[in-house]
């Protein structure tokens, strides 16, 4: 008999921001974020601040702190981890992106740290920008006593524009100077904020976008934790669970964990089970189905707070592949009519432009759809060749946009409404 531990079946903490049981299917990106601590150790910083972007639920949060976790197991680099919520004030950056054993080592001669001293330091250095500029330099200079320095910040589309302006002209300025890296996560209205903060700082970025897993990180996502604790699952059964998640991390870790429980409440003798079945899956699949069917409320909820909800049934209605995928041409050619549909559409040409793409950024705010970097796109599309991808928006839960539209027909159905955003045939 098997001794029951805290470690007979594996953890898995969907929404929770933490590290899956076992990372699947990130390895390029991997890859692509361990490339700069080879430059931090020789003292150079990198050559551009690295963007990790993708839509809630896809494993942003989970791959910055495994990254976080790398950087801690290499020798005199130190990382500080941050959200938007930490840095109100620049103050807060200076605190919070300096060791632990205090800053005012690398502080000019003749300035203490209090308020007047504070006051005085910036005048003397030309501006809060100039001055954490000076203090970040000197902080990861090894000849001044410093470290090299690995700044994560999260929920970075939340950041606000003043302080992205400092910090991304800081980040500019020291990785020129001095063996520093900033790395941003957030979703894809990432883009239009850092566009927001300054027009090439999105250019400028190095991007990771982080999509939904292929067919085979998608089976290691699940497998991997359970194979770790004996534990195997029938073919079929794997085939139902990729099916409803389509690839998509949260929805893998939702499954992990309704598995999980009917595990433990099917023990037979005291001892844990080793296998899943088709009768474990059907009583597993009601707690996931809830769990799904919740993560779908709460994005549907930010969508209709957003007003966007009737634009988004259309773009349901004309996706052109079950991945929710849509050229740029079909989405502009949806906006549009819809608009024209409900009198909304500008007579003038600049002016329509400018309207749609106002309606693609909400959208892409709310992580409905999202422009993904061309690495995901031909992983979506299935191709080697960027040439051969014909799809530049992609839907950031497909089933999402079935739910979407099943939402808005109920609602027309019990209202009696007509949608002020039907497009035209």
């Amino acid at each position: 008999m098997v001794t029951h531990t805290e470690l007979t079946y594996p953890e898995f903490n969907p929404g929770s921001g933490g590290q899956p049981p076992y990372l699947a299917g990130r390895e390029a990106e991997q890859k692509a974020l361990l490339k700069p601590l080879e430059r931090l150790q020789k003292g150079r910083g990198y050559g551009s601040d690295i963007v990790v972007v993708g839509p809630r639920g896809n494993g942003k949060t989970a791959l910055l702190r495994w990254f976080e976790r790398e950087c801690n197991k290499v020798p005199h680099i130190d990382v500080v981890w941050l959200t938007p919520d930490d840095i109100r004030q620049v103050d807060d950056m200076v605190s919070l992106m300096t060791p632990q054993d205090g800053w005012e080592q690398f502080l000019p001669d003749g300035i203490e740290f209090t308020p007047l001293g504070l006051g005085k330091l910036k005048w003397q250095l030309g501006g809060e920008a100039r001055t954490l500029t000076r203090l970040l330099t000197a902080r990861c200079n090894r000849k001044e006593g410093g470290k090299p320095l690995v700044v994560l910040l999260d929920e970075a589309h939340m950041l606000g524009i003043e302080i992205g302006r400092v910090l991304l002209n800081t980040s500019q300025k020291v990785r020129d100077k001095a063996p520093f890296l900033l790395v941003l996560g957030g979703t894809p209205g990432l883009e239009q904020r850092l566009d927001d903060i300054g027009a090439t700082f999105w250019t400028r970025s190095e991007k990771l976008g982080i999509g939904r897993l292929d067919n085979a990180g998608a089976r290691a996502a699940i497998t991997e934790p359970f194979s770790a604790c004996h534990i195997v699952a029938d073919e079929d059964v794997l085939d139902q669970v990729l099916a409803t998640s389509q690839g998509y991390p949260h929805f893998l870790q939702c499954w992990g964990r309704a598995l999980t429980e009917r595990l433990r409440e099917s023990e037979v003798d005291g001892g844990p089970q080793r296998r899943i079945g088709a009768s474990l899956l059907d009583m597993a699949r009601q707690v996931f189905q809830q769990k799904q069917i919740d993560h779908y409320e709460d994005a549907r909820r930010q969508i209709d707070k957003a007003g966007l909800q009737p634009l988004a049934a259309a773009l349901a209605r004309s996706a052109q592949t079950d991945s929710g995928a849509l050229t740029e041409g079909r989405l502009c050619a949806v906006i549009r009519s819809c608009l024209h549909a409900a009198g909304k559409l500008p007579a003038g040409p600049i002016e329509q432009g400018q309207y749609i793409v106002t309606y693609q950024n909400d959208l892409a705010a709310t992580g409905y759809i999202w422009k993904p970097p061309i690495a995901v796109a031909m992983a979506e599309a299935g191709v080697d060749d960027p040439n051969q991808v014909t799809h530049t928006w992609l839907a950031g839960i497909p089933s999402l946009m079935t739910h979407v539209l099943q939402k808005e027909e109920e609602l027309k159905a019990e209202t009696g409404r007509k949608d002020w955003l039907t497009p035209t045939p």
